[in-house]
């Protein structure tokens, strides 16, 4: 069994977004816990996230307090075997 430290995963989505669900889908394949922040429930958190990166498309997700993009983002990086050691596995 692994015993590596799982990264910090947080994204910010809505309900209404396929792409945040296709990234919800990659990341629970990967076994990872994901902290979601709804940014319609939560609007002042997202707004502080788009001011500090520039993007206020949903999903935006992070990894370990790093900005990892949206689902595009995090596909490319699973196809390119970049995620897993990104995300501690």
């Amino acid at each position: 069994m692994n015993q590596n430290k799982q990264s910090q995963v947080i994204m910010y989505y809505t309900d209404s977004c396929p792409f945040c669900l296709n990234a919800e889908k990659l990341l629970l394949s990967k076994g990872v816990e994901i902290e979601k922040i709804d940014t319609e429930a939560e609007p002042e958190k997202f707004a502080k996230v788009v001011a500090e990166i520039g993007q206020d498309s949903v999903p935006q997700i992070f990894i370990n307090g790093q900005h990892v993009g949206g689902f595009d983002d995090i596909s490319e990086l699973d196809m390119d075997d970049e995620l897993e050691p990104m995300l501690g596995l």
